[in-house]
This record gives structure tokens, sequence and C-alpha cells, in this order.
């Protein structure tokens, strides 16, 4: 069974565009299932995220997500895209993603 199962949730991905002239501001890029949940004590400290709470998010391999995006959750959070990696599993191909989130 592939871990496409377990993605419960709809996600905005924005990322940073020119908008006029020399402006950037974050721009929505896509709409991705996928998978959001917090890191535990444990995990924040192996990553070195000592002062910010950490997530950790799986996509698909083909999700347009990529260090620097911001991520919308559907519980109305607003995250930033740390680090992609790219977990190539047999049947189980997927992105693994850290996130910060970010104030309000």
């Amino acid at each position: 069974m592939s871990i496409r199962r377990f993605f419960d949730q709809n996600v905005v991905v924005r990322r940073l565009k020119t908008s006029v002239g020399r402006r950037k501001s974050f721009q929505s890029t896509a709409t991705v299932e996928g998978h959001i949940q917090g890191l535990d004590d444990e995990a924040r400290q192996r990553l070195g995220i000592i002062e910010e709470k950490g997530w950790k998010a799986w996509f698909a391999v083909d999700a347009d997500v990529n260090e620097g995006d911001e991520i919308l959750g559907d519980d109305g959070k607003t995250y930033e895209v740390r680090e992609v990696v790219i977990k190539d599993y047999g049947t189980n191909q997927h992105k693994e993603v850290i996130l910060m989130e970010k104030e309000p």
C-alpha cells in the first residue's frame, strides 16, 4: 500500500515571486494533498530546533513544494518550508518536509 492513503489534508503552497518592479510577495502556486503533524521534543532536538515550533509533512513526490515556500494548512496556520527530502522506497515514494510555524 502506498503512503498516499494517509494524505488527509489539502494545503496551499505559496512561493515568493516578483509582483511589481522589484517588489516580491508570496503568491499561491498550487493546492496539494498531504499530511502535517507536530514534531515531538526529541525529534526537534535532533534537528537543532530549540525555540521554534517544528512540524513534519509528507507529500507526493510530484507535489510542487520547495525550500523557502510557505504552506497554508487547512488548520489555518502558516508554515515555512525549511527542508525537503525525497524518499524513494518502492511504492512509498514521497517528499518528507520539515516546516516551521510562522507567527501570525
